[in-house]
Order: C-alpha cells, then structure tokens, then sequence
C-alpha cells in the first residue's frame, strides 16, 4: 500500500469513526453512533479497497 493523502484521511475516517462510535455508544447518542458507524465503514472500505488495488 502506498501512503499518501488518501490513506491519511481514510485512516483518519477509521480512527474518528471508532472514537465517535464508542463515545455515541457511551453517552447514549444515537447521532454520534451513526456518524461514528457510517465514518467507521467509510475508512474500512477505503483502505480494504486501496490494498486490494495495491496487492495487483
């Protein structure tokens, strides 16, 4: 895999998610848990689809 600003940011997507998802989670926010799930998914797509192209 190559690194440059799209793997930043999709790993930022991932990271951000799974913090919004926990803090949704603990707080009881439904708003907060589905952004978090939604930029959560987001960033895994990204960097699953990134690798996979880069594996070719």
């Amino acid at each position: 895999m190559h690194w440059n600003l799209r793997t930043v940011v999709r790993l930022f997507l991932l990271v951000g998610g799974v913090l919004a998802l926990a803090s949704g989670t603990l707080g009881g926010s439904t708003t907060t848990l589905l952004v978090g799930a939604v930029a959560m998914g987001l960033g895994v797509v990204g960097l699953v689809t990134e690798w996979n192209e880069s594996r070719t």
